[in-house]
């Protein structure tokens, strides 16, 4: 009787682990950046003012520019796993 809600941890923490060892898809990479940008770019800001490109580097997973209407551009460099990333040095960037 005791086995049986051991099993259930034991399971549900296999499923949380597998869960959080997931690579997000570029899909969520870019919606979760684009509304970062939403909520700091003020009201005339639009999911679409953001596009997503790939980059040279291997360590770069993906470049997210967003174009504000008044023409401020903030960019989002992101890495393998969808982590943000500083902007990269050198003549590659």
């Amino acid at each position: 009787m005791l086995f049986i809600p051991l099993a259930v941890l034991v399971v549900w923490a296999g499923y949380l682990g597998l869960r959080a060892g997931q690579v997000p898809t570029d899909t969520n990479i870019i919606n979760r950046y684009a509304a970062a940008y939403l909520e700091t770019s003020g009201a005339d800001a639009k999911l679409t003012d953001c596009a997503a490109t790939s980059h040279p580097d291997e360590t770069i997973r993906m470049v997210i520019t967003c174009t504000h209407s008044s023409g401020v551009v903030t960019t989002y460099y992101v890495g393998p796993r969808g982590a943000a990333l500083p902007e990269p040095e050198g003549p590659s960037a």
